[in-house]
């Protein structure tokens, strides 16, 4: 699995990514446009060989306060997998790659956060399989609840 921050030469393929279900997470276009509004987000795709996959932004902007308020965490939003390749293992894959691929980029990072919403119930399972914790703590979010995960990075 390799991990890309997006660059407009990937517009065809977000262009191209079908999510069918929409109600947990944003369409790779609409958040790749409402991050070119914001400095602190920035959108990853994750490629299977020259197959894009699962989609997802990383902001450390001041949205992360809602879930936590260490300095030295990323948060983790909008992740997706295209409805054509789910049950491949891609979104397993994907977020395994993730604590490299932060500790890259942001090598300060010590934690990854996320909000699940709590009827997710396929992505809590994912979550945790992936390491993710459930810290007990929840927030109001735009769809109900969600549930707050983290991931310690080694």
């Amino acid at each position: 699995m390799k991990l890309i921050p997006y660059s407009e030469q990937y517009t065809q393929q977000i262009n191209d990514y079908v999510l069918k279900d929409d109600y947990y997470s944003k369409q790779p276009k609409i958040a790749v446009e409402q991050v070119t509004q914001h400095n602190n987000s920035l959108p990853i795709l994750a490629f299977n060989s020259d197959t894009l996959v699962s989609f997802f932004v990383l902001d450390n902007g001041i949205k992360k306060t809602n879930y936590i308020m260490e300095n030295n965490t990323i948060l983790l939003k909008s992740f997706s997998t295209d409805s054509r390749y789910v049950g491949h293992g891609f979104a397993s894959q994907t977020l395994k790659a993730l604590p490299d691929f932060i500790k890259n980029i942001f090598p300060k990072t010590e934690s990854v956060v996320l909000g699940v919403n709590q009827n997710n119930l396929p992505a809590i399972k994912l979550y945790k399989k992936c390491g993710f914790q459930d810290t007990g703590r929840k927030y109001l979010g735009e769809v109900g609840w969600q549930l707050i995960f983290v991931l310690p990075l080694k």
